[in-house]
């Protein structure tokens, strides 16, 4: 049996070498590649078990080629992909911060939260509404029912206290806190104090 497979590999394969090549070339940059191809062609045929069914044994033999020089190059380009060495040339821009910086502003975020959450609650909703939400103090007088001067005063104690946990909690510290200029507070009349 193993004399008829070479007869028919001989005979019906090895015998389109040329016109295999002239093929490949189409696929590839290089006179080794197509060579590689070509080879690894001929033991994909030669491994065929039912060999002496094959009506068409070129078509086969080609359909074969077309498909090794198909993956072959998915496998390189896969391959280019995943070895890039340095990023640094690829020029890639990004429009978000460095992770780093996400991360930070993320713990910060939190922290704040935590802050805001150990507000008594009166407090809280008014400190939400006003500094989140940004609603008017006669808007959050009509949803809460309070005064101008309520709220006034827990806007104030939301801020002492959060400031006050973010301190303890080391993100902010004092020299920060007295570095920064309060902006100045307008009077009804519209004149700074």
């Amino acid at each position: 049996m193993g004399d008829e497979r070479q007869d028919w590999f001989l005979n019906q394969i090895f015998r389109h070498r040329a016109a295999l090549h002239r093929y490949l070339r189409k696929f590839t940059s290089g006179a080794e590649d197509v060579e590689d191809l070509v080879q690894e062609t001929y033991v994909r045929m030669y491994a065929l078990r039912d060999f002496r069914e094959i009506e068409s044994p070129r078509a086969l033999l080609f359909r074969i080629a077309h498909n090794t020089a198909v993956e072959r190059a998915r496998r390189q380009t896969a391959q280019s992909t995943d070895s890039v060495g340095d990023f640094e040339s690829l020029s890639v821009y990004s429009t978000e911060a460095p992770a780093d910086e996400q991360i930070d502003a993320r713990r910060r975020f939190e922290l704040f939260c935590a802050a805001v959450d150990r507000l008594p609650p009166l407090c809280r909703r008014v400190f939400v509404l006003r500094k989140v939400y940004r609603l008017s103090h006669d808007e959050i007088a009509e949803v809460l029912g309070v005064s101008h001067s309520t709220i006034e005063k827990h806007v104030a104690k939301g801020l002492l206290r959060c400031r006050d946990y973010l301190r303890e909690t080391g993100l902010m510290d004092v020299r920060d806190a007295n570095n920064r200029s309060a902006p100045p507070r307008v009077r009804d009349g519209g004149q700074s104090e």
